[in-house]
């Protein structure tokens, strides 16, 4: 069955809650210095924090999930008023607890939504995100062009909208086929360098954000026309490629096209016009919608691919985002005023490089696997899942036995990591150093280094000796 047979409209319900919180956070009034963003984006990620420590141990039942659901809408719509509304005098209060209820609000929507996502192919979530992309763009431009009192009507009922159609697309999806296991207690960290690079990345947007962009109205039609239009092309485009011309989609590769949007804006920025600032700056709010999009289909499949819950590896990879962004729009509100903007722009260029180079580079283990559905540029990619699965899935089957017994207590003899023990059993049980870092989705040079400190502190120079000190290890008692 093609996309569009299978697609239904309550899907497309995503690009309900994109058109909340940009339409609401680029409305709000500053607070002592601080925007709406820097409080929803820090109420988001303490709330995310939350949702992981909860999610780790227990998951809501269905009753309870409808219920935070209309708690969720209801704090959303609340955020409206207290932001939007005007009260008349000292507005601080009003600003911040709207703003901290729109971030818990919108953080259990994007959950919601993932929860979905979770449950499609890459090959469908994929073109689908993308759309909605592009309809969330326009939704965004028409909501930003109505009057003031109108958009206050329709931000109020956007919560209900993103939430229905949520409801209701889940009623309607198909059961999740079986995915492979990619990601598990063993391998999660081989995901370290997309986190801190999305982190870094989202600290220089929140500068960008408070140094340069605060001080462009957003309500200029022109500049609306011109930031949305370009999210709606780039979405089409992005949907073309993976769609009908069958692209496969590289979470590196797209990353690139998000840090050439901003780059691209701040390198020319000391050399252009002042009356032509906003359009040139307008790249760099589009950057910023597609790592929004880009993250969010990433964590999406990460967690088709996970042995976690949805809402563990959504809120715990949200949180990588939204917690910097928070960070940067603080910082960015210190030094505005005080330092030059090309500095600022100089150097955050530097880092958003930086941070594409050395954390999300096509070598990345963990990143490698991301989208490993949709990957048609390598023939060689699904066989490199298949075996990295079939690595996981043997050390999954490991029983009580002797070997195992044996390792355990040379471990606690030598004071080994848990990450040395599991390999020290890999390696007693014969397995080579590629096919532990299959395994635990590292490189071999990792290997290699948990070899070194392993060999060291059993005192030993050769495999040999090392499976002879296993072999040697007194076991312990039975229980």
């Amino acid at each position: 069955m093609g996309f569009f047979q299978k697609v239904k409209p309550s899907y497309l319900g995503l690009m309900f809650v994109h058109m909340w919180i940009y339409c609401t956070t680029h409305q709000g009034a500053a607070i002592e210095g601080a925007p709406v963003m820097t409080w929803l984006y820090t109420a988001q990620a303490v709330f995310l924090g939350a949702v992981v420590l909860f999610s780790l141990r227990r998951e809501l039942d269905s009753d309870m999930r409808h219920m935070v659901d209309l708690i969720a809408a209801a704090c959303m719509m609340a955020a409206v008023l207290l932001v939007s509304l005007p009260v008349g005098g000292d507005r601080t209060v009003e600003l911040i607890l709207g703003s901290c209820l729109g971030g818990i609000g919108v953080s259990w929507a994007y959950i919601r939504w993932a929860q979905l996502y979770a449950r499609f192919e890459a090959s469908f979530s994929a073109p689908l995100v993308f759309l909605t992309m592009a309809l969330g763009s326009v939704g965004k431009a028409a909501v930003d062009l109505l009057p003031p009192a109108v958009e206050v009507v329709v931000l109020m009922l956007l919560p209900a909208a993103a939430f229905g159609s949520c409801l209701l697309a889940k009623r309607g999806a198909p059961t999740a086929a079986p995915a492979i296991i990619l990601f598990n207690h063993r391998t999660v960290s081989s995901l370290w360098r997309v986190a801190l690079g999305v982190a870094v990345y989202s600290l220089a947007v929140g500068i960008v954000q408070s140094v340069m962009l605060d001080g462009i109205p957003a309500t200029q039609p022109a500049l609306i026309l011109l930031h949305h239009g370009a999210e709606m092309v780039l979405g089409i485009g992005l949907f073309l490629w993976v769609l009908p011309m069958g692209g496969g989609l590289s979470f590196s590769r797209t990353w690139r096209l998000i840090v050439l949007l901003m780059t691209t804006a701040l390198v020319f920025l000391p050399y252009i016009d002042e009356s032509l600032l906003g359009y040139l700056l307008s790249l760099v709010r589009t950057a910023q919608t597609l790592l929004i999009i880009l993250l969010f289909l990433a964590l999406a499949d990460i967690a088709r691919h996970s042995s976690y819950r949805v809402a563990t590896v959504f809120a715990a990879g949200w949180a990588a985002y939204a917690l910097p962004f928070a960070l940067g729009t603080a910082v960015g509100n210190l030094v505005r005023g005080a330092t030059a903007d090309t500095m600022v722009a100089a150097a955050i260029v530097w880092a958003t490089v930086l941070a594409a180079i050395y954390f999300l580079d096509e070598n990345a283990v963990g990143r490698s696997l991301v989208f490993s559905d949709l990957k048609k540029e390598d023939l060689d990619e699904e066989s490199d899942v298949e075996r990295i699965s079939a690595a996981q899935e043997f050390m999954g089957t490991w029983g009580e036995d002797v070997i195992e017994r044996r390792c355990k207590a040379l471990a606690k003899e030598a004071d080994l990591t848990s990450r040395e023990t599991e390999i020290l059993e890999l390696l007693a049980r014969g397995r080579s150093k590629a096919y532990i870092a299959d395994a635990f989705i590292i490189s071999e040079n990792t290997v290699r280094t948990h070899v070194k400190h392993l060999y060291a502190k059993l005192d030993v120079h050769t495999r040999q000796e090392l499976l002879d000190r296993v072999e040697s290890a007194e076991l312990p008692p039975t229980p």
